[in-house]
């Protein structure tokens, strides 16, 4: 178990505590919520419809909404709709994807409860003055390997129409406030407030300075402040992969800098096992990338295509590529829609809700005038002008180009096995070469937590009055984001906070 490391950069080091004559005043509540996302705006509603005393802490001016997807098993509207995912072939999978390094506690606990907080948040977000309408996710891997299950739920319409997440942890926020949650925006925390061994406050700064909000014994202060992504330095120290891919993305300037990270660990907290899982997806320069050959800037091929978002991204970074070459022929749009059976998913199919159409050709004929418009699609009547145009070693690329071809006309690849199915030929000029690279989402890891969402120290002993959910606590991935269930880092988060809130109508 990692603790604090002599190794680590100065991002680790505790700063000297706030003097008491700097505090200009105080707050006491139940419950204080450190983090205006979607775990904690979730953790404030629900602690406040238990009857709880809220107070949230936001350094930004308002909340923040990241991604579009809740991924949850086995909810009221999943199983209204004729799905019904069985949750231990869920948790083998997730298992299995995590390399047996997620918690399964942990697992278990969000596999058994996910559904009922989403009954719940839908209950909240289809209320009339909020008008969103639930959906399910369409986009999806098809293929056994990577198989990604019905279980991606979404919100449209209403007040915020076009932001997924958006739209419920507004209703969430709005419904709190109700509740008489107070919500101090633009007021970053600094410092945890520990006595005798109890975590019993942080103090935080607005614009007139320090002041201190302290949690009431039946309470507790809430960690809920995001990831670490935007912090180069922490990312070094424990998810180096992170600072290796080609974009950062989902986050606001400043945002998502380990602040409960470094709170936690210096109030007594420990880090689960680095280095720290992240969410990647292979979305920079050009957005769609599909299955047919894809080739690094020296024009070589490496790896099966027929792979899924985490897969994609992984296997740029192992080979130290900031981008490659994905390669399409003019036929593209009779290509592609028959193999979304065999694979699909992001970036290969396109976002859709359940039901609807899974690939529309008007939208990636769109998005290839605005790649070339970009200069991350280049159009060539032969291969080697098609080289020539990506800057790459033209023989190289043409004799890749060529072996890549004979082998599918031959129906067997036998470089990387991809199946006979998806292994089609690039055969009708004029080609398409979609510069694509990993864009780092978020890191997954963070404090220790036990199945109460309260923090860990370094032997495993709760740390009193300190809790910790959505991306700064640890325990469900261990080595990568396991998409078998799309849209579960927000899943996690709702089911977490949701628990944790209503956890709060007893002592720890």
């Amino acid at each position: 178990m990692t603790n604090i490391n002599a190794q680590w950069g100065g991002w680790a080091r505790q700063p000297d505590p706030i003097p008491k004559e700097e505090i200009k005043r105080t707050i006491i509540a139940d419950v204080v919520v450190i983090g205006a996302g979607f775990a904690g705006v979730t953790c404030a509603l629900r602690s406040a419809q238990m009857g709880a005393e809220v107070v949230v802490l936001e350094k930004s001016s308002s909340w923040t909404a990241c991604g579009a997807n809740i991924g949850v098993i086995n909810s009221g509207y999943l199983k209204e709709r004729g799905y019904e995912n069985d949750p231990e072939a869920v948790a083998r999978e997730w298992i299995k994807l995590c390399g047996n390094r997620c918690d399964e506690k942990i697992l278990w606990l969000y596999l058994k409860n996910g559904g009922r907080a989403m009954d719940w948040l839908i209950d909240i977000v289809t209320m009339p003055e909020y008008g969103a309408v639930p959906a399910l996710r369409g986009c999806m891997y098809k293929g056994e390997t990577y198989r990604e299950i019905v279980a991606s739920h979404c919100f449209t319409g209403g007040q915020i129409p076009n932001h997924p997440a958006g739209a419920a942890i507004n209703a969430m926020s709005c419904e709190s406030v109700k509740l008489g949650v107070q919500y101090l925006y633009q007021t970053p925390a600094e410092q945890l407030v520990k006595e005798d061994g109890r975590v019993t406050g942080v103090i935080a700064r607005d614009h007139d300075g320090y002041l201190l909000i302290r949690a009431r014994h039946r309470g507790g202060v809430v960690l809920a402040t995001g990831n670490i992504g935007g912090n180069d330095e922490m990312c070094k120290d424990l998810a180096p992969i992170a600072n290796r891919c080609a974009a950062k993305v989902y986050w606001k300037k400043d945002g998502n800098m380990g602040d409960g990270h470094r709170m936690g660990l210096w109030a007594g907290g420990s880090f689960e096992d680095t280095p720290f899982p992240t969410i990647m997806h292979p979305q920079a320069f050009h957005y769609s990338n599909f299955f047919f050959l894809f080739v690094k800037p020296d024009g070589t091929r490496f790896m099966n295509e027929d792979n899924y978002v985490q897969g994609k991204s992984v296997a740029l970074i192992r080979e130290r590529l900031e981008y490659a070459w994905a390669i399409a022929d003019s036929d593209w749009a009779t290509k592609v829609p028959p193999t979304l059976q065999y694979g699909g998913g992001m970036f290969w199919g396109q976002d859709c809700l359940l039901g609807e159409s899974d690939f529309s050709i008007e939208w990636e004929k769109k998005n290839f005038e605005s790649g070339i418009e970009r200069g991350v699609v280049v159009k060539a009547d032969t291969p080697e002008e098609l080289a020539r145009g990506m800057g790459v070693p033209e023989d190289a690329f043409v004799q890749t180009f060529g072996r890549y071809n004979r082998m599918a006309a031959g129906g067997k690849d036998e470089d990387f096995g991809k199946r006979r199915e998806l292994l089609i030929p690039l055969d009708k000029p004029p080609f398409f070469g979609m510069k694509f690279g990993s864009a780092l989402l978020a890191v997954v890891g963070g404090l220790r937590v036990d199945t109460k969402m309260r923090v860990l120290d370094e032997y495993s002993s709760p740390v009193r009055g300190l809790y910790a959910i959505g991306n700064t606590a640890g325990g469900r991935y261990g080595v990568d984001y396991p998409i078998h269930v799309a849209g579960n880092s927000l899943g996690t988060a709702l089911t977490f906070g949701f628990l944790l809130g209503e956890s709060f109508t007893q002592s720890d």
